[in-house]
């Protein structure tokens, strides 16, 4: 009689782990996926930053960044942390203040949750030139990115610039 009872109670136990395991595994797996809120706030994100450099705003343009953020320019030259992006940001507009008459547009943007809750994204962006009467396209490129999640939100982790072919 124990034998058969001892018997029942693991048949019972390995039913339930059959049952309750998959289910487990979905709820963690679930768990990594990006969100609407998490691809609506990194795509704001790529607006910000690129107002913030079409405007010359730096404050705006160095928000985006976590503060050990990279910028990689196609070139492949980095620069590495709020304190240099700060720096680099405010030389790149040359005193300059106000409207670039440039406009950066990311119509294509492919998210994609990494498995340390972060997330990755290549994206194609357009530069237009809306200095004359008729906008022109400057450039055209795509970027790759990192991002994390911090207290203050999405962040860029690293953004790294690549150009399909200079139009200037």
């Amino acid at each position: 009689m124990k034998k058969g009872r001892v018997m029942s109670i693991r048949v019972i136990t390995l039913a339930c782990l059959l049952a309750v395991g998959p289910w487990v595994y979905g709820q963690t797996q679930m768990a990594s996926v990006l969100t609407a809120q998490d691809a609506h706030e990194i795509t704001q994100l790529y607006a910000t930053m690129y107002q913030g450099s079409d405007f010359r705003d730096s404050e705006l343009w160095l928000s985006t960044f976590s503060d050990d953020g990279v910028f990689i320019f196609p070139t492949g030259d980095e620069v590495a942390g709020k304190q240099a992006l700060a720096e680099w940001r405010e030389k790149s507009f040359g005193g300059q203040t106000g409207d670039s008459k440039r406009r950066h547009y990311f119509p294509n943007i492919r998210m994609v949750q990494t498995p340390d809750g972060g997330a990755t994204a290549r994206a194609y962006w357009v530069e237009l030139d809306v200095s004359g009467q008729q906008a022109a396209i400057r450039n055209t490129g795509t970027a790759d990115d990192v991002f994390v999640k911090t207290s203050a939100g999405w962040k860029f982790k690293s953004h790294a610039v690549h150009l399909d072919a200079t139009t200037n």
